[in-house]
């Protein structure tokens, strides 16, 4: 699986669970705001253990925790 650089240090199941949330994510929001929100806006993503959750951060500066439930917050 051909991971985006800031994403190429997940394993493949921490980079399927961020696919699979930012896709939902993604669809949620309007199709302005999707603009600021493409997967090559995405600068990191950390793992959060602490909230069992990765850290996506996105240029603009806005970032969001993508829970392995299939949410975000």
């Amino acid at each position: 699986m051909g991971k985006f650089p800031a994403a190429k240090h997940l394993s493949d199941g921490e980079y399927r669970l961020l696919l699979t949330v930012y896709a939902d994510h993604n669809s949620s929001m309007g199709l302005e705001e999707r603009k600021n929100y493409t997967l090559s806006d995405i600068v990191k993503v950390k793992r959060n253990p602490e909230e069992n959750c990765l850290d996506v951060h996105y240029q603009n500066g806005e970032w969001w925790h993508y829970y392995g439930n299939g949410t975000w917050g």
